[in-house]
C-alpha cells in the first residue's frame, strides 16, 4: 500500500503544480519525501516484523563409499571475481545427485560420530506482527520473505570432503600394488598383536573379521583425511 501511496502522491503533486496549486503541490511533495523515506528505511529495517525459522530435514547419502568411509564431492565454481563452493551428495530416497551451492546462502558441514547424515535447511523468514503493517509494506518486505538461508550437513566423522581430482588420485593410490602391500602388512601386524594380547580371538573368526575391517577402514580413512587436508 505504501508503494501505491507514493504513486498517488506523485500524480497529485504533478497535477497540483500543473494547475498552479503550489501550496497543495508543496504539501504533497513533503508527504512524498516522507513516504519515500519510510519506504527506503523499511527495505533496510523491516518494520513490524519478526524472524521465524522454517526448518526442513532430509537424509543424504555419499557420492561414493570406500570401506565404510564416505565421500562428499566438492567443487569451486567461479563467477566473475567470486568463487563459490558446490557440495554434492546423493538423495537417500532415489540416489540422485543433490548439489548445494553456497551462493546466497550459508553452508556448514558438521562432522561428529553420532550424526545421522542429515541435510538441515533453515530458512530465516520475515513475518509481520500485525495485518496493517503487512498491508502497508506489501511489496517492500513481503510475508515470509527470506532473510537468510542456512544449510547444514550433519554428517558422521567418517565422511570426507574431496574434489573430483582428489577422489581420482585416492582411487589410483588404492589400486597401486605398493599401497595394497603396505595395507595388507599393516593390518596383518595389527591383527597379530591383538591375537597375542587375546589368544581367544583365534576361535572367533567373525570378531577377527570385524577387527580386520575396522583396521582397513581406519587406514583408508587416514588416506582420505590426508587428501582432504591437501586441498
Amino acid at each position: 500500500m505504501l508503494i501505491l501511496i507514493v504513486i498517488i502522491l506523485c500524480i497529485v503533486a504533478g497535477v497540483s503544480f500543473y494547475k498552479h496549486h503550489n501550496f497543495l503541490g508543496s504539501i504533497t511533495i513533503v508527504l512524498l519525501i516522507m513516504a519515500q523515506a519510510l519506504l527506503v528505511m523499511d527495505s533496510q529495517y523491516h518494520y513490524a516484523t519478526k524472524v521465524n525459522d522454517d526448518i526442513h530435514i532430509s537424509q543424504v547419502k555419499p557420492i561414493t563409499s570406500i570401506h565404510d568411509n564416505h565421500v562428499m564431492v566438492t567443487k569451486g565454481i567461479k563467477e566473475g571475481k567470486t568463487t563459490y563452493q558446490a557440495f554434492a551428495t546423493k538423495n537417500k530416497t532415489n540416489s540422485k545427485p543433490h548439489i548445494i551451492l553456497n551462493k546466497d546462502k550459508k553452508v556448514l558441514v558438521n562432522r561428529e560420530k553420532n550424526h545421522q547424515n542429515q541435510l538441515v535447511t533453515n530458512n530465516h523468514q520475515y513475518q509481520y506482527t500485525n495485518q496493517f503493517a503487512n498491508l502497508l509494506f506489501a511489496g517492500i518486505t513481503n510475508q515470509n520473505q527470506l532473510k537468510q538461508q542456512v544449510v547444514t550437513y550433519n554428517l558422521g566423522n567418517d565422511w570426507y570432503l574431496l574434489s573430483k581430482g582428489q577422489l581420482k588420485s585416492v582411487a589410483k593410490k588404492l589400486k597401486s600394488k605398493s599401497f595394497q602391500n603396505k595395507l595388507t602388512n599393516t593390518v596383518k601386524i595389527s591383527v597379530q598383536k591383538k591375537i597375542k594380547r587375546n589368544p581367544k580371538l583365534l576361535k572367533q573368526p567373525q570378531k577377527l573379521k570385524i577387527i580386520q575391517n575396522q583396521l582397513i577402514k581406519s587406514k583408508i580413512g587416514s588416506l582420505l583425511k590426508d587428501s582432504e587436508a591437501s586441498s
